[in-house]
């Protein structure tokens, strides 16, 4: 697997956790990311998505933000659908 193919994010406590890339890409102005970790991590198995927002943090640095409100991670999890079986069947 291709160093660019692993995202590494911090936990609430610091620890970096290991996550492979699936897919980034924008939606109504915003950019997305969908991961699943290396391996279980707070609940959430190896295969399950994770769907984060990407912004920016005042240094110009991206930070992945959790998707706090249902109703926009519904409509962000149905384009992300979209466009991953999309490219399936590209």
């Amino acid at each position: 697997m291709a160093a660019d193919e692993i995202v590494i994010l911090s936990d609430d406590n610091g620890k970096s956790v290991r996550f492979l890339h699936i897919m980034t890409f924008d939606y109504q102005d915003s950019f997305y990311v969908a991961v699943t970790p290396e391996k279980e991590v707070d609940g959430i198995k190896n295969g399950e998505l994770l769907l984060l927002e990407i912004r920016e943090d005042e240094d110009g640095s991206d930070v992945y933000l959790p998707i706090e409100s249902e109703k926009k991670l519904e409509a962000v999890w149905d384009e992300f659908e979209t466009l991953y079986y999309e490219d399936d069947e590209a």
